[in-house]
């Protein structure tokens, strides 16, 4: 996904048409633009401005970056990245294969898919799962993901934040589904 050259696009931006092509961005760029800001919302209005302003003016540290993200993230934003899953999957395939951001990746997309119905639907870790998910969704956030080499870093550190708060809640989930914990995650 290559980033937007509009910083601070969220999801409450909201066009009549479709964006037209820009020079520079890829076709998937332009379908996850077309895709988060021709539709109706499907985000909260706090969820999306937190994402849209990864530091507004002030230092914050990732995890409490993470923790607040997820304490806006509510029923209707899970919804919202189910609405999104094919644009997550397709930004997901973009990703080296076996690296462990893409295992990590895969890691919350899979507990997300299978806890927003489950027991905990509506718990801590779920809404921090989504949160990272949404802002891996996003390209143009605190690096922007076109940034050859180093793009996808933040959204690394956002998934490490998740993974050091919620790893028991993970593991649970992976116990209950009679699955073994990935070693090399």
């Amino acid at each position: 996904f290559d980033a937007l050259p509009v910083a601070g696009l969220g999801c409450e931006t909201r066009r009549q048409n479709p964006p037209a092509p820009v020079a520079g961005w890829s076709a998937l760029a332009y379908i996850l633009v077309n895709e988060m800001t021709s539709a109706p919302s499907r985000l909260p209005s706090a969820l999306d401005r937190h994402l849209a302003t990864p530091a507004a003016g002030e230092i914050i540290g990732i995890p409490s970056y993470v923790e607040k993200g997820a304490e806006l993230v509510t029923p209707q934003a899970i919804k919202g990245l189910l609405g999104l899953w094919a644009s997550l999957q397709r930004k997901l395939a973009r990703v080296e294969e076996g690296s462990r951001l893409r295992r990590r990746l895969d890691v919350l997309a899979r507990f997300v898919e299978e806890a927003q119905e489950g027991p905990g639907a509506s718990g801590p870790a779920l809404r921090a799962a989504t949160f990272a998910l949404l802002y891996f969704l996003k390209g143009a956030d605190r690096i922007p993901d076109a940034v050859p080499e180093v793009g996808l870093l933040d959204d690394a550190m956002v998934v490490q934040a998740v993974l050091d708060n919620h790893c028991a809640a993970l593991r649970a989930h992976w116990t209950r589904h009679q699955r073994v914990w990935p070693e090399e995650l």
